[in-house]
C-alpha cells in the first residue's frame, strides 16, 4: 500500500497540542493544582493566596508555555512534517520517502500506532513518530489499512525510568 501524505498547520497544531497535553507532568500539575485547591476550599486556616498561588501557577506556566511554543513552531514552513511525504507500507519495511531522502524502518522497530484526530501517528522504538494524515487513505482504504498496522505491528511498551536505553 502506497499512500502520499501532508499535514497542514492546523493539523500539526492540534496534534502536538494533544501530544504535549497527555504528557505525565501535566497531570501532576493538575493534581498539585487540585489537591491544593481542594485543602483551601476544606479548611479555611491555610492561607489562601500561596496555596493556590503555589498549586495554579506552574500549571497555568505549563500550559501557556507549551501552547505559545507549538503555536510558534507551527508557522516554521520549512518542518519536514509540512513537506509531502510518500509512505510505502510492506511486507516487511515501512519506506518514507521525501525530498531530503529516503529510509526504510523495519516493522520491528514500530511501537505502537495510534489514530489521533485526523492522523495517524506511527511511534518509533528511538522515540520519532511518523504522522499519516487520515485524509491521504480513501475511505475504501482505511479499513485495510488498519488491519495492516494491527497485523505488522506487534504493541511494546514504553520504556520506564529507569529501563536500559535501546542500543
Amino acid at each position: 500500500m502506497i499512500i502520499e501524505s501532508t499535514i497542514s498547520q492546523k493539523e500539526f497544531v492540534r496534534h502536538a497540542l494533544s501530544r504535549y497535553f497527555r504528557r505525565p507532568i501535566f497531570y501532576l500539575f493538575a493534581f498539585v493544582a487540585a489537591v491544593l485547591t481542594a485543602f483551601v476550599i476544606y479548611d479555611p486556616s491555610i492561607p489562601q493566596a500561596p496555596a493556590m498561588l503555589g498549586g495554579w501557577i506552574p500549571f497555568l506556566v505549563y500550559a501557556a508555555v507549551g501552547w505559545i511554543t507549538i503555536t510558534r513552531q507551527s508557522r516554521n514552513r520549512d518542518l519536514p512534517v509540512y513537506q509531502p511525504i510518500r509512505y510505502e507500507l510492506g511486507r516487511e519495511t515501512l519506506v518514507v520517502s521525501m525530498r531530503s531522502g529516503r529510509s526504510e524502518i523495519p516493522w520491528s522497530q514500530v511501537r505502537q500506532w495510534r489514530k489521533v484526530g485526523s492522523i495517524y501517528e506511527l511511534q518509533l522504538l528511538n522515540g520519532q513518530v511518523l504522522l499519516i494524515a487520515a485524509r491521504a487513505i480513501g475511505p475504501r482504504q482505511v479499513g485495510a489499512f488498519e488491519r495492516m498496522l494491527r497485523n505488522r505491528i506487534d504493541p511494546k511498551p514504553e520504556p520506564g525510568v529507569f529501563d536500559e536505553p535501546a542500543a
